[in-house]
């Protein structure tokens, strides 16, 4: 959870491609819900990423009934982790949480600016926030992404960058 920019989709970004992840799972989903969502079009992603080692069934022609049922029972019987990233509302995890089993062999990672989404799906859940980097670190960041193949940059540059940073108040 945290402000805008500060890198939640990046660090979910990175567990969602991590092997070790990949290897621990049956099926890992990413699904961006954002804003403007509906319960059907997050339910087909989660079954279609997921069902798609099983089989190929017609998501698309299924009732939400009918998709609500078959996930809840791929979900019931795999080893999941799914992603959803950029919740924004409380009231979001209440459209889409019907498909989840109370036992639990699947996970769930969110990303949102509002804590309250997290605690409302899961009010036991670790909520990670992370913060703003200082000078230090955000040149460190700004000089291994602007000059990879240098040592450092040369005054000029240096100075540019460093107001770049400073203009971004600690945000990656």
């Amino acid at each position: 959870c945290g402000m805008g920019g500060i890198g939640k989709t990046t660090l979910a970004r990175q567990v969602f491609n991590h092997e070790m992840v990949k290897n621990h799972f049956d099926g890992v989903v990413w699904v961006c819900v954002s804003q403007q969502f509906t319960r059907k079009y997050v339910w087909e992603t989660i079954f279609q990423r997921l069902s798609s080692k099983h089989e190929g069934h017609g998501e698309s022609n299924m009732t939400e009934d009918e998709l609500q049922e078959k996930l809840f029972q791929l979900l019931e019987t795999s080893k999941s982790l799914i992603i959803l990233d950029d919740m924004w509302k409380e009231e979001d995890w209440d459209i889409i949480k019907h498909v989840f089993p109370p036992k639990k062999g699947w996970k769930i990672l969110i990303t949102s600016r509002n804590e309250g989404v997290a605690l409302r799906a899961d009010p036991r859940c670790i909520i990670f926030k992370p913060e703003c980097l200082n000078p230090e670190e955000s040149w460190t960041l700004f000089q291994r992404i602007a000059f990879p193949m240098k040592d450092t940059a040369d005054s000029e540059m240096e100075e540019m960058g460093k107001k770049m940073i400073k203009h971004c108040g600690g945000l990656p």
